[in-house]
């Protein structure tokens, strides 16, 4: 079986963190400020350069462990008498008391992430940043193949945040029903899996395995500790046009809207979307009931000077609301606005963004 591992890693990050990529063969150039192309198929990230003058920014790391795995993996520890012959290479100490470290797997393609995190580190002010160098990045994605016409095509980007690692491995399953275990002492080796402080140095004697694995180790050597950190997973932001869309995770081919009025309400509501398109303006409408959600026509990915006009309608008259984005891929880095429509009939009307919890 061909396994793409980094996407699989990729999509098990999203279930929490909805706009990371994942660094699963641990590639140096995965740093805030690098400039490069993210491939959607792999998630793998291809380097070009460095943000001209780049401002970059630390910040603690939420949780000093760092464990993503497949539900069928099991995580085992078992004492082991060393008898000295490991030297702890942080310490330089002869070490008796060790420990080893057993990951099982029931299925080929199964995967696990574990580090110990020390920070992450973050693009300062990134849409500054881009706006600065503008003509910088329409030259760099024009020499990568990646600008049509002044352009930036989707997928050409700069990483804006990258969460950075002392030590820990990756591991994929070649085959099922197999394990990969590593040896060291206590202190180094549980700070191979984020069982110590930040300031810990994460090490080990050795490794085995009962099959074939896809492995990445960081430090890559054992009876040695890292000296620089590694990147685990990262955000990176991508541009429509020469808008930058930050959390960028997806080609974006257009901006949807749903109106959703199934929160009890009775109105009937009229909704009008007007933007701007290179220079021309265009508009489409829709209509919900109460009970009901509708999705308003697609609006281009590339729109600009988007307005949202509502009308829940009474009587007489009809009760208004109004959203504004002058530039909403760039708001909305997934394309997509959920506006929740709220009000009983002939009572008060409300209309809410739900990303952000904006009131129109």
């Amino acid at each position: 079986m061909s396994t793409n591992w980094n996407l699989g890693y990729t999509q098990m990050l999203r279930n929490t963190q909805p706009s990371y990529w994942g660094n699963w063969s641990l590639d140096a150039h995965v740093a805030a400020g690098a400039v490069g192309i993210v491939n959607t198929s792999t998630g793998a990230f291809q380097y070009v350069s460095t943000l001209p003058q780049v401002q970059v920014g630390t910040t603690h790391a939420p949780s000093n462990e760092w464990k993503v795995q497949s539900s069928d993996v099991t995580q085992t520890t078992a004492a082991v008498d060393l008898k000295g012959s490991v030297v702890d290479p942080d310490t330089g100490t002869k070490v008796d008391a060790g420990v080893e470290m057993t990951w099982s797997f029931g299925s080929e393609g199964s995967l696990s992430s574990t580090f110990l995190l020390s920070n992450q580190s973050y693009l300062v002010d990134p849409l500054t940043q881009f706006a600065s160098n503008k003509d910088w990045l329409v030259a760099q994605a024009t020499s990568a193949g990646m600008c049509e016409g002044g352009q930036i095509t989707q997928g050409f980007g700069v990483i804006t945040q990258a969460l950075m690692a002392v030590s820990g491995l990756n591991l994929g399953a070649q085959s099922q029903n197999s394990s990969f275990s590593i040896t060291g002492s206590v202190g180094a080796t549980n700070a191979m899996v984020g069982d110590a402080g930040a300031d810990a140095k994460g090490s080990y004697a050795q490794t085995k395995a009962s099959a074939s694995f896809e492995e990445h180790l960081w430090p890559a050597d054992p009876n040695v500790v890292a000296t620089t950190l590694m990147p685990v997973a990262y955000q990176f932001a991508s541009f429509v046009g020469q808008t930058p869309v930050l959390g960028w995770v997806n080609n974006l081919s257009g901006i949807s809207i749903l109106l959703d009025d199934s929160h009890g309400g009775t109105y009937i509501v009229d909704a009008k979307a007007t933007y701007s398109v290179n220079g021309k303006q265009q508009s489409c409408s829709a209509q919900v009931s109460g009970g009901r959600a509708t999705m308003m026509n697609a609006i281009p990915v590339g729109a600009t000077s988007l307005t949202l006009d509502l009308g829940f309608k009474g009587m007489f008259s009809d009760e208004k609301h109004r959203f504004n984005w002058p530039s909403p891929i760039g708001q909305f880095p997934n394309g997509q606005i959920f506006i929740d429509l709220f009000g009983v009939w002939p009572g008060a009307t409300r209309a809410v963004e739900r990303t952000t919890g904006a009131v129109g």
